[in-house]
């Protein structure tokens, strides 16, 4: 039995290549509608467990990317792709930074602070930093929350690329 050296003269193509779905800018503008409601959602329910059990968990921060990418999902009618997939990420890391944002305030707004443009510009400075000033106290319990809020990223960044039969959840592989 001899065998003959395969030739790579012609292309066969078993059927024709997928084409993605064009760019619609009015479902991406839902889908960002949408993935802002998800992240308002997220913020207060993060900020309001927090504030309520006193116990600051970072799983919740999956949760909000959950409900983020989740509601940008249903907004696009389950398209995706790149630009979904970076305001994915951009929204959930927004609400995180809302929720801290919400939590100080709920802190301080016994003690007679009005909220004026620049508390407000505090409030989100701090919001966004708290991640990261975590360090001062707890090194390793802000790398786990840095490792946990990248997990719920990535999950967020999963299920809106838009790719038939995409995992829809934040744990899967």
């Amino acid at each position: 039995m001899s065998l003959t050296p395969p030739t790579f003269d012609q292309a066969e193509y078993l059927g024709p290549p997928a084409v993605p779905p064009a760019f619609d800018s009015a479902i991406f503008l839902r889908a960002i509608a949408f993935g802002i409601a998800g992240a308002i959602a997220g913020a207060i329910v993060y900020a309001a467990f927090i504030g309520i059990t006193h116990i600051q968990i970072g799983y919740l921060s999956i949760g909000v990317a959950y409900l983020v990418a989740k509601a940008m999902t249903m907004g696009s009618n389950g398209r995706g792709g790149r630009p979904y997939q970076v305001a994915a990420l951009i929204l959930t890391c927004l609400a995180v930074a809302f929720g801290n944002s919400l939590l100080l305030w709920w802190e301080i707004k016994d003690q007679g602070i009005l909220l004026s443009p620049r508390v407000l510009y505090f409030l989100g400075r701090f919001g966004l930093m708290k991640p990261f000033l975590e360090f001062q106290h707890s090194p390793g319990g802000a790398i786990l929350g840095l490792f946990i809020l990248f997990i719920g990223l990535r999950a967020a960044w999963r299920m809106t690329s838009g790719e038939p039969g995409a995992v829809r959840h934040p744990f899967a592989r």
